[in-house]
């Protein structure tokens, strides 16, 4: 892999599953692995443990991308988080120094 490729992690509520969808389709991300109905606590949004006391669940995605893409999604992620406030949708970047 080269330098300018990137992993990024999307944590966000099952509820808006089809909106993070949509925003793949639109930056052209066909290849991802997702996890459904993750659960956890989030400083701004809660608790997230899928109990009767706290039912919500987050789904997990994580996605390998060239920079350029990886850009396009970011902003296009920050504009959801704008759109939804705190209940709803984070992105993590991190460097991908290999694949085997």
């Amino acid at each position: 892999m080269s330098n300018g490729v990137k992993m990024v992690f999307i944590m966000y509520n099952i509820a808006i599953n089809s909106e993070v969808m949509r925003i793949l389709k639109d930056v052209g991300i066909e290849e991802y692995t997702r996890w459904e109905r993750a659960t956890g606590c989030g400083k701004t949004s809660g608790s997230h443990l899928g109990t009767n006391v706290w039912p919500a669940v987050n789904s997990v995605m994580i996605i390998a991308l060239e920079d350029e893409k990886k850009d396009k999604l970011i902003e296009k992620i920050k504009e959801l988080r704008k759109k939804l406030g705190k209940e709803g949708v984070k992105a993590f970047v991190l460097p991908l120094e290999e694949v085997t």
